[in-house]
């Protein structure tokens, strides 16, 4: 997808962003029954309100053994939270009428009063939220997650306790839930019947304050090197991270939820199978000895260690790749047909937002070359991906090719001497906005910053691709086969390749077939729509004319694929992610005469 200065540098440096949307496991078991906690006892703890000061819980929440009450755990940063946040306002005010109070709690180490108010403004909670500063709440109901929710009856005795509904799961998202389990539980409440029980409820691993303690491995000596290569180019102020990781004590707060992700191998976000491990210069995955480092220091007390806390590394401020020779800002709504407005893309606080595409128009008489490219997301927590795509003059969109992308955790595009992407005269920019609300107001002004090589270039970057676009994957089919072939007519030299599909996408794979008859698999890859990434080459692999390059995957439409918008219906090729795309990008660097 991106090509890296492939002939300047012998590798580059991988980055890891840990997402705290991934401590459920899928299913959800069915937990110990929440009958026989109540609310009195529960009543004496004591937990801090919005102008700090601690109060028993029976005086913060009166209603607690007199009415029906929802106590909803929270953590500032937490995605899941944020998304359900919404939906938790719109339940309460609905609730509210009906006698059932809403109280939020948040046990987090990390999350200081004033974080709290200023997301719970932000993410217009409407409910009061109250702070568990010695997790003793969070403890007595057993709490594992920071977005479960315990309902307790009017007598004060807790009658479920779980997810809001089944909307999210990890790394993906249903277009609408499928179960409520809240409502379903005050529902049952409110007529005099039985609530549902219990389930587990995706969200934050909430880290306790009494964790084991370990003399070795420490922060200052083995593991901030690690989380500063790995994690901290995603997880720092202005990035894509939900949350800060860039000091000890914010790591030490989130250890639990950090060691579940890293432990279950849902992060790095690095979708390559591992026999590929240490052929891609972007790599994302951690090293052996980096996770076993990394887990038995959280697992065994995140301690600091002696001595001085390392010093940050000093990160970019501005655009990565220097000051641009040109800025260009989307400023036409295609869909809407009408142009963006200056504060930017409205993006809502809640629902999946289909695939937004924003134009503007270059009006360069002549060719331009390129040497370096970064798109510069305007709300980075909401937007997933950017394809900026060509529209050449009195043309149409080539959609096996683009111009740039963005996707979280990469890293902008710099070509070495001698190398450059073409922008054609009078071409119109498409920007392809992928946006992931979560639960707050975000206004987006997305950017491309442009520098161009001084003269033409020895060796044009061209982005190509095998494309299959006539198939039909059947409704229930859960690894329905596509596959696309192209003979290549010259010698080819390949320096990355970015499969693409959407929310059935299962995996992808790319196979050389030689002249001679052998056949070299270049990548295999776990599809996750929710985490596209390029697979970068440090250096061209060259492909000789005759080579058959040919791309297999496997879509899942099926009920078992949580992200499925509707596995009852054949799926086709469409724009939409409700529809599929079966695209083997791959980049290619081709010799100028």
């Amino acid at each position: 997808m991106f090509l890296r200065c492939f002939l300047a540098v012998p590798a580059l440096l991988t980055l890891l962003a840990l997402s705290c949307e991934a401590a459920g496991e899928g299913a959800r078991p069915v937990l110990p029954s929440p009958t026989g906690t109540h609310g009195e006892a529960l009543g004496e703890l004591v937990l801090s309100g919005p102008d700090g000061v601690g109060r028993p819980l029976g005086e913060l929440v009166p209603e607690l053994g007199r009415a029906p009450v929802v106590l909803a755990f929270q953590e500032v940063g937490c995605p899941i939270a944020g998304k359900l946040a919404p939906r938790l306002a719109r339940l309460a005010a609905e609730y509210g009428t009906r006698g059932v109070r809403f109280v939020g709690v948040n046990a987090s180490l990390a999350d200081a009063r004033a974080e709290i108010e200023a997301e719970s403004r932000e993410l217009a909670r409407g409910f009061v939220v109250l702070k568990d500063e010695r997790q003793e709440l969070a403890r007595a109901l057993g709490v594992r997650t920071t977005t479960e929710v315990h309902v307790f009856d009017a007598r004060g005795v807790r009658v479920y306790r779980g997810a809001v509904d089944d909307q999210f799961e990890v790394g993906a998202t249903r277009h609408a839930p499928t179960q409520s389990f809240l409502v379903s539980a005050l529902e049952a409440l409110l007529a005099g019947g039985v609530a549902p029980g219990s389930n587990e409820a995706p969200g934050c691993v909430l880290t306790y304050a009494s964790e084991p303690v370990a003399a070795a491995p420490t922060w200052n000596k083995d593991v901030a090197a690690i989380v500063q290569r790995r994690c901290m180019p995603c997880h720092r102020d202005g990035q894509v991270g939900p949350f800060a990781l860039t000091s000890h004590a914010e790591v030490k707060a989130r250890a639990r939820m950090i060691a579940t992700v890293v432990r279950d191998g849902v992060m790095p976000p690095w979708n390559a199978d591992a026999r590929f491990d240490g052929v891609f210069a972007n790599q994302r995955k951690l090293a052996p000895a980096e996770r076993e480092t990394l887990l038995a220091w959280l697992e065994q007390g995140a301690e600091r260690g002696e001595g001085a806390e390392p010093a940050l590394p000093k990160w970019p401020e501005g655009w990565s790749i220097g000051e641009p020779d040109l800025v260009l800002e989307p400023v036409y709504d295609v869909f809407a047909e009408k142009p963006v407005p200056p504060e930017g893309y409205a993006v809502p606080r809640e629902g999946v937002v289909e695939y937004q595409y924003l134009t503007v128009e270059t009006k360069f008489a002549e060719d331009r070359w390129i040497q370096a490219m970064e798109v510069k997301p305007g709300a980075p927590d909401v937007v997933h991906h950017v394809l900026v795509a060509l529209r050449e003059k009195g043309g149409n969109i080539d959609e096996r090719s683009y111009l740039a992308v963005y996707v979280p955790g990469d890293t902008p595009s710099v070509f070495p001497e001698g190398y450059a992407k073409r922008l054609p005269a009078g071409a119109t920019l498409v920007f392809q906005m992928h946006y992931t609300p979560n639960g707050k107001e975000r206004f987006d002004r997305s950017k491309l910053g442009l520098i161009f090589a001084p003269e033409p270039p020895l060796f044009e970057v061209v982005t190509d691709a095998v494309v299959e676009d006539e198939f039909e994957i059947p409704p229930g089919a859960a690894a329905h086969p596509v596959r696309a072939a192209r003979i290549l007519r010259e010698d080819t030299g390949i320096v990355s390749f970015f499969p693409h599909m959407h929310l059935r996408g299962k995996d992808f794979r790319y196979v050389a077939k030689l002249p001679d008859g052998s056949e070299q698999e270049l990548v295999y890859s776990h599809y996750d729509f929710a985490w596209q990434e390029s697979y970068i080459l440090p250096d061209p692999l060259l492909l000789p004319a005759g080579t058959t390059l040919e791309v297999h995957g496997h879509f899942d439409n099926s009920a078992g694929n949580p992200a499925n918008p509707d596995p009852t219906k054949s799926v086709r090729w469409g724009d939409q992610s409700f529809e599929e795309m079966f695209i083997g990008y791959f980049d290619k660097v081709v010799p100028l005469e």
